[in-house]
């Protein structure tokens, strides 16, 4: 299985399945290719048929399912991150969102997940017209602005917070947009979500052990990450999965890592999109996913006892789905 992923957050809890799957420890062989923060890049990539699988930002599965035009059909398999923008400055002038009008604030991410992130929560606090957004073409470039601009204010997900603190100074973090989000969006119970796990369906009907394999190997790597962060985050710079071991270990505890498969991940990730539709139907291609976007798996696909006798018949480390 052909694997592409995104830099920082989808990734840095895969570490375990990672080296699993280069030692030959897998029922199936999986292929890992990082592809920096460029989502849009490694999109254009799975639809040319390169990967089997990709970690993306929530709104681009949705966007696919939607393109009838394009070549192949997309179901979403697990959620990887919920939510992960801060609001950061070099200055003290802001304290909470309402400091922020009249400015001019800067962040990466447009046409992804933290640009409908930020939308749809500032249209349901009635903001949507209070601060001027300007969308740069990386993280590093938000960074550098604030090293260079006096009172500047971004928004930044994390690990690039976290890199941030290495970079500039003096530097505050007065809002954590998640906290924001779980408080505006109450009245539902709408979980921001950031990053999903998309599979090509075609893919997905033919080896749908491996890709059963994949979602149990995931769930294990975020568990053993999340009880052994240290370990974890040394891995990171080695897998590519991350720039900093060490920046990589202070992100950890914010970058909200979950491996949600089956009706949770359907639960959260609908309510998620459905926020995003009203704020902006384009978000997310013009329409909600059909119920046949959401994978879930067959009753207890995701145990291990399951899995074994699944693929009792499979030569050992090899599978047609290489």
């Amino acid at each position: 299985m052909r694997v592409g992923l995104i830099m920082g957050p989808p990734s840095m809890g895969l570490s375990q399945f990672i080296v699993a799957a280069n030692a030959n420890k897998t029922f199936n062989r999986f292929s890992f290719t990082v592809n920096s923060v460029d989502y849009v890049g490694l999109s254009a990539m799975f639809n040319q048929g390169d990967f089997d699988i990709c970690t993306l930002p929530s709104n681009i599965g949705p966007i696919l399912y939607n393109n009838d035009e394009l070549k192949n059909d997309y179901q979403v398999v697990s959620v990887n991150n919920l939510g992960v923008l801060y609001v950061m400055t070099n200055g003290e002038s802001v304290q909470s969102l309402a400091d922020l009008a009249g400015r001019t604030v800067y962040s990466y991410g447009e046409s992804g997940t933290p640009e409908y992130t930020i939308e749809a929560l500032l249209k349901k606090l009635g903001m949507e017209d209070a601060f001027n957004l300007e969308f740069k073409s990386s993280p590093m470039e938000v960074l550098n602005m604030m090293q260079e601009s006096p009172d500047c204010v971004a928004i930044l997900p994390q690990p690039f917070v976290s890199l941030a603190k290495v970079l500039v100074s003096p530097l505050y973090i007065p809002v954590d947009l998640t906290v924001e989000w779980n408080a505006a969006f109450a009245d539902t119970g709408s979980q921001a979500v950031t990053t999903t796990t998309i599979v090509n369906k075609a893919f997905l009907e033919e080896h749908e052990q491996a890709v059963v394999e994949y979602l149990n190997m995931a769930g294990q790597s975020v568990a053993w990450t999340l009880e052994n962060m240290q370990e974890a985050a040394a891995l990171q710079e080695e897998l590519e999965t991350f720039l900093n071991n060490e920046v990589a270990l202070d992100a950890m505890p914010y970058i909200s890592m979950v491996n949600l498969t089956g009706v949770e991940m359907r639960t959260a990730l609908s309510g998620f999109l459905s926020e995003l539709y009203t704020a902006n139907p384009d978000s997310i291609g013009g329409a909600l996913p059909g119920d046949d976007f959401y994978y879930l798996p067959p009753v207890g696909a995701l145990d291990e006892a399951y899995l074994q006798a699944g693929l009792a018949e499979a030569v050992e480390h090899t599978s047609a789905a290489e």
